[in-house]
């Protein structure tokens, strides 16, 4: 969704609160009435919101619009993030309700190098502001937090502006080479959209017009007719081994999905193949 024609007396946002903190526990989770964006100035953490959970790191973005349930954690204890967040209400943009951002799009936004020394910048003068407490403060935190949101709109909208079809081939041909190479490993679609410096809805987007299904059944597929090979070639390797090799934790997993795409389990398969 873009924003355009912004209508600035509808744009008078109020800024709540700004802080900075090192993330080491696990948060409760909690929702409030008003918006709160979260910059990530470093290391990693996992952010759940509504449920579904990210996993950010340095440079990321976080929107978590007015009565979404949240809770934020450290990926590892021994390497806690780094975050910014800054609270604020009193604004609308046209096609969006009031008082939040791009609600029900994914909630994470990827910076780029140059983007990043923006927000790092912004958010300095924020905290200094803020902690000075000279005169006009309240202005001047409304003109950094206006900054700061248009900054965000703008890192989003990025990922919409339509690319060349050159482009999308050479992302759905990378992911495919990664899928290929990796399939026998533990796959996050956030880590290659990372890799990409795009959003993972928006490589799925790119993936599914390219090859007309999703990425994660074209990585099934690349295992199970993997499996298939294995089973028939490596008669000595256990339906257990196979499902590890393959990328499967759980065995059973594996063989129900193996059933759902062949119509027999593992086991039926070998033996019809091998006898």
């Amino acid at each position: 969704m873009h924003i355009t024609n912004i209508d600035f007396k509808d744009f008078n946002p109020n800024m709540l609160f700004c802080v900075k903190g090192i993330r080491q526990t696990k948060e409760c989770s909690h929702k409030h009435n008003h918006m709160e964006i979260a910059y990530i100035l470093s290391g990693k953490a996992i952010f759940n919101i509504n449920k579904n959970s990210y996993e950010v790191e340095e440079g990321d973005i976080i929107l978590i619009n007015p009565e979404q349930e949240h809770y934020g954690m450290p990926v590892s204890i021994k390497k806690p993030s780094l975050e910014f967040f800054v609270g604020f209400s009193n604004f609308k943009f046209n096609n969006m309700i009031e008082n939040t951002l791009f609600l029900n799009e994914y909630p994470i936004i990827k910076t780029n190098t140059s983007s990043r020394k923006k927000f790092l910048n912004l958010i300095d003068a924020i905290m200094e502001e803020n902690n000075l407490n000279q005169t006009g403060k309240d202005y001047m935190l409304q003109s950094y937090l206006k900054q700061f949101i248009l900054l965000s709109i703008r890192e989003k909208q990025q990922e919409n502006i339509p690319i060349s079809e050159t482009k999308k081939s050479t992302i759905s041909k990378e992911i495919q080479t990664y899928f290929h190479e990796h399939f026998s490993e533990k796959i996050s679609l956030e880590q290659i959209a990372k890799n990409l410096y795009l959003s993972p809805f928006y490589i799925s987007k790119v993936f599914k017009e390219e090859m007309g299904e999703t990425p994660i059944n074209y990585l099934i597929k690349i295992r199970l007719e993997t499996a298939k090979n294995l089973l028939i070639n490596n008669q000595t390797l256990s339906i257990k081994e196979i499902s590890s090799i393959v990328g499967y934790e759980d065995a059973y997993h594996f063989s129900k999905s193996f059933k759902k795409y062949y119509g027999v389990s593992p086991a039926e398969y070998k033996k019809i193949h091998i006898s």
